[in-house]
């Protein structure tokens, strides 16, 4: 008899623990739910209720991350983070997201442990490689921005914004064919981007491939809403090669996006209108 009643008075005392339990994947499932909804502020009240029944779930924790991420509170997201890493400390998404809540505080070297340690745990993760070349590129280190973009691109070769980053570093490294060649394959990965579009366009005409940059500037311009830096560059290749009536039609039109904005270069390229006009 007391044998019973010992497995029943045991039986009670786990009920809370399984309760406990079932509450916080209630919690939990709903906090996800209302995050897709975007419903934010809800979202972090249940999360918390669920961090409340199950401390230590690092999912709860990251996905508390997430959630305050999307407020853009990235103090406390950065906080949620750290503790996901502290009870996992092989989640490489964890790791990924304190990078990047990091690299929003503009805290970029503090941001490359984190994500060197996600590249490490997940390297077929495009985002990791694609968050560390940005940390390294905002710190003045190029070559190693370029480094981590080629390294992100063996483990995923197409990756749209791995190539249109790597295209960019290059340019700016003053590799104008290497950043061609790279651009010219992300255009063929994603065509009709018209971030790489732009990009393109800029490194033909740093690489002073005038003839090349003219049409894909005729693209990028269609495909961009702030297109008036782009109308001048093609004004540029235009007068580059000579072709002065496209370049006035071209200056002119820049005229026209900028004269309200910035007077100043409207004035400026009212004075090279002139200057061809002459000619």
């Amino acid at each position: 008899m007391k044998a019973i009643w010992a497995a029943i008075l045991c039986g009670f005392l786990w009920l809370p623990s399984f309760a406990s339990a079932d509450q916080a994947d209630a919690h939990y499932r709903l906090a996800k739910t209302l995050r897709a909804e975007g419903r934010y502020d809800e979202a972090l009240a249940e999360i918390d209720k669920a961090i409340a029944a199950r401390p230590t779930s690092a999912e709860g924790h990251l996905t508390r991350g997430t959630i305050l991420r999307r407020l853009e509170r990235y103090d406390e997201a950065l906080s949620a983070f750290d503790r996901a890493i502290q009870i996992d400390p092989k989640g490489a998404q964890a790791y990924g997201l304190a990078g990047a809540a990091l690299l929003r505080l503009k805290r970029n070297k503090a941001a490359l442990p984190y994500l060197k340690k996600a590249t490490e745990l997940a390297p077929e993760d495009p985002n990791n490689w694609l968050n560390l070349g940005v940390a390294y590129r905002k710190l003045g280190n190029t070559d190693a921005a370029i480094k981590a973009y080629q390294q992100g691109l063996t483990k995923t070769p197409n990756d749209p914004l791995l190539l249109n980053n790597l295209g960019v570093a290059l340019r700016r490294a003053r590799r104008y064919d290497e950043s061609i060649e790279v651009l010219e394959k992300a255009a063929r990965v994603s065509p009709g981007d018209a971030d790489v579009t732009r990009n393109l366009a800029v490194a033909y005409r740093g690489a002073e491939r005038y003839e090349e940059a003219i049409p894909v500037y005729l693209q990028a311009i269609e495909r961009n809403d702030d297109n008036a830096g782009l109308i001048f560059d093609l004004a540029v290749c235009y007068e580059k090669l000579g072709k002065n009536e496209a370049a006035i039609k071209a200056y002119e039109r820049y005229i026209r996006a900028t004269k309200k904005s910035d007077p100043a270069a409207a004035a400026r390229a009212r004075a090279t209108v002139e200057r061809l006009k002459k000619k």
